[in-house]
């Protein structure tokens, strides 16, 4: 029977892993560049959190080496990294100018709506080359329709991923932290068990 402090120990062990597995993901993201490191960065750290998930000695170094080893494989989808991070961009942009200025609710609601379809779109397309090494357009085309056919996954992925932005509102430090296992965790635990049914 293992008491309390061994628990709380392992508990602080996960977070402290957690943190370092936040940690390489933005610096994957600025090594990229940030407009072009967004989809290695995601898929690294997806394929990082379920290999620390399955693997019993997890310390810096293997976080590390896990991370930049999907990193360096997944480096080439610079397109479709630099599409997304544009279209997210834009979006967020144009949602930010349209409450500044007063714009119809109408229009709010729209951009909303193609914020997360894109969010979605860009979850499902991730979790894709994840599972296998496709080309950009076609990967984005089946998570595409896998978002769309999947909406029961769909509609509490992206609640939950809006959360996790919701974090960044109040406060960034926190979101930065938080943020890449949090999204990896999501993810990875809801379109696995919609590939599963």
């Amino acid at each position: 029977m293992r008491t309390i402090g061994t628990k709380v120990v392992e508990w602080t062990l996960t977070v402290y892993h957690y943190i370092v597995l936040a940690l390489y993901f933005w610096v994957g993201i600025l090594r990229g560049l940030i407009l072009y490191g967004v989809t290695p960065a995601c898929v690294s750290a997806f394929l990082t959190y379920e290999a620390m998930k399955k693997h019993d000695d997890v310390d810096e170094k293997y976080i590390k080496q896990q991370f930049f080893k999907h990193y360096r494989d997944y480096d080439q989808y610079k397109l479709l990294s630099f599409l997304i991070s544009i279209g997210l961009l834009l979006l967020t942009a144009l949602f930010t100018f349209s409450l500044a200025r007063g714009v119809s609710l109408v229009l709010v609601v729209v951009i909303i709506y193609f914020l997360l379809l894109l969010i979605g779109a860009m979850s499902f397309t991730f979790y894709r080359l994840m599972l296998t090494k496709k080309a950009g357009r076609v990967a984005f085309a089946e998570g595409f329709v896998e978002m769309i056919k999947e909406l029961k996954v769909t509609v509490p992925l992206v609640i939950a991923v809006a959360l996790l932005l919701g974090i960044l509102y109040y406060n960034a430090v926190l979101f930065l932290v938080v943020f890449p296992a949090g999204y990896a965790a999501v993810v990875t635990g809801l379109v696995s068990r919609s590939s599963q049914s």
